[in-house]
């Protein structure tokens, strides 16, 4: 294994949160839209996000690096929100309509902007840190878990 340090449970816990905020929102919006193939896309990406979890728990608990788990996630999520899109595109275009103007409007706005500038310090990080950084991990979930608990946020405030 190529870390200096092992990742925590800590780290892992803190892993958890945006998995379960993104999880919840897309249950939300799934429910509104009423699409299946939106619904699979988000259970992918959450999915990808649980085994990146357990990858981290596996490395604090054990000292096993199962790298598959370390690695599927750039695989995997793209999966997922391709489908998403597609369920967006195929659905009720009034329930689309919608939503998307409730996007538009305070508080919701305000929290998908948080959002988009978390996932852009995300991009930063992908690009900085190695995913074996245990500082570097400490941050990028830090700031992930404050850009989907905005993203659950804006959603409950449609």
């Amino acid at each position: 294994m190529r870390q200096k340090e092992s990742f925590g449970w800590q780290l892992a816990a803190v892993d958890a949160l945006p998995v379960i905020f993104f999880g919840v929102a897309t249950v939300v919006l799934g429910m509104r839209l009423g699409s299946p193939v939106f619904s699979v896309g988000a259970f992918i990406c959450v999915l990808a996000g649980l085994g990146k979890v357990l990858w981290k728990l596996l490395i604090a608990l054990r000292s096993k690096d199962v790298q598959l788990l370390g690695a599927q996630l750039r695989y995997l999520m793209p999966v997922g929100f391709v489908l998403m899109a597609v369920g967006l595109a195929t659905t009720n275009r009034e329930a689309v309509r919608q939503l998307l103007q409730g996007a538009v409007r305070l508080p919701s706005v305000a929290c998908f902007v948080a959002t988009l500038a978390g996932m852009c310090a995300m991009i930063f990080c992908a690009r900085h840190f190695d995913r074996y950084d245990t500082r570097g991990n400490w941050i990028e979930q830090g700031i992930n878990a404050v850009a989907q608990a905005c993203f659950l946020l804006g959603v409950l405030f449609l």
